[in-house]
C-alpha cells in the first residue's frame, strides 16, 4: 500500500465533499476495471472504513450504474461472508462513491499456501459455499469468483468480495451488460465488462461465450468448484486463455453448462 503524497490527498480532499469532516482518506488499498478502493477514516464514529468511488478513467452512465448497482446489491446481502456496505454518496465532481467496512486480513492467494491443511482449504470453501448460498437465495449471483475476490480476515472470517458485476437470478442481460463495447485484449486476472462477463481463466462456459443473459446459480458453481480446484492445485481452470480476442472464445466452443 503507498500512502498519498500531500499534492493528490489535497486534490482528493477537493472533490470529496465530506473529506474533513467525516471520511479522511489514508491510502489507496486496490483498483479494478470499475474504480479505486481507499482506506479511509470515519472520522464521525472514529473507525477506518473502505471507500470505493469510480476512477477518473471511468465516466459514463454505464460505469455509474455498475456501481451504483453493486453497492445497492451488497446492501440487501447481510452475511457475515459478504462485506456489508455502510453509506453512498457523490462526489462534487458527480462522481458515485459508497463506503464499507474495512476488511483486515490477506486475500486467499496469501492465506492458502504450502502450510494449509487439507481440512484447512476446504473449510474456506465451504465458508464461501456459504455466503454464495445465501445470495442465490436473495436472488443474487457473484459471477466473478477468483482467488483475489476472497479475503480471509484476522479473525478467520471468510468474505467474498467485488460483486461490481453480479447480477440478480432470473434476470435478462440488458443495460450496461449489453451496451458495453465487448471483451477486448483482457489479461488474465482482470474482469471483463462487456457483453462477456467474469475474468479470463476463471470463467464458466456461458461466460466464455459471451451468453452473459444465461448465467445462473450454476455460474457460482463452476466458480467455486474451480476456487476449490485452485486451492489444492495452485492453477486456473483456464477455459479462457490469458488473452482473448472480441467475442466469444474458441476454446469455450461446444463446451456443456455446469
Amino acid at each position: 500500500m503507498t500512502p498519498l503524497s500531500d499534492d493528490a490527498l489535497a486534490h482528493l480532499r477537493s472533490v470529496l465533499p465530506d473529506a474533513e469532516s467525516r471520511y479522511r482518506l489514508i491510502e489507496r488499498i486496490g483498483s479494478g476495471g470499475m474504480g479505486i478502493v481507499w482506506r479511509a477514516q470515519d472520522t464521525r464514529l472514529g473507525r477506518d472504513v473502505a471507500l470505493k468511488v469510480l476512477g477518473p478513467a471511468n465516466p459514463g452512465a454505464d460505469a455509474e450504474a455498475r456501481l451504483n448497482r453493486e453497492a445497492s446489491i451488497l446492501a440487501r446481502l447481510e452475511h457475515p461472508g459478504i462485506v456489508p456496505v455502510h453509506d453512498a454518496g457523490r462526489l462534487d465532481d458527480g462522481r458515485l462513491y459508497y463506503v464499507m467496512k474495512l476488511v483486515r486480513g490477506r486475500p486467499l492467494t496469501g492465506a492458502v499456501d504450502a502450510n494449509t491443511s487439507a481440512g484447512q482449504r476446504v473449510a474456506i470453501i465451504l465458508r464461501i459455499a456459504e455466503a454464495l448460498a445465501f445470495a442465490h437465495r436473495a436472488g443474487v449471483i457473484h459471477r466473478d469468483l477468483k482467488p483475489s475476490n476472497v479475503m480471509v480476515g484476522d479473525f478467520g472470517e471468510v468474505l467474498v468480495l467485488d460483486w461490481g458485476v453480479a447480477g440478480w437470478l432470473g434476470e435478462r442481460s440488458t443495460g450496461w451488460e449489453e451496451t458495453s463495447p465487448a471483451l477486448r485484449d483482457v489479461h488474465a486476472g482482470e474482469t471483463a465488462t462487456g457483453t462477456i462477463l467474469g475474468t479470463p481463466g476463471w470463467m464458466s462456459p456461458e461466460q466464455a461465450r459471451g451468453n452473459a443473459g444465461q448465467t445462473d446459480a450454476r455460474t457460482d458453481v463452476w466458480g467455486l468448484g474451480a476456487l476449490l480446484s485452485w486451492s489444492f492445485t495452485g492453477q486456473a481452470p483456464q477455459l479462457v486463455p490469458e488473452r482473448v480476442a472480441t467475442g466469444a472464445n474458441d476454446s469455450a466452443s461446444g463446451l456443456p453448462r455446469p
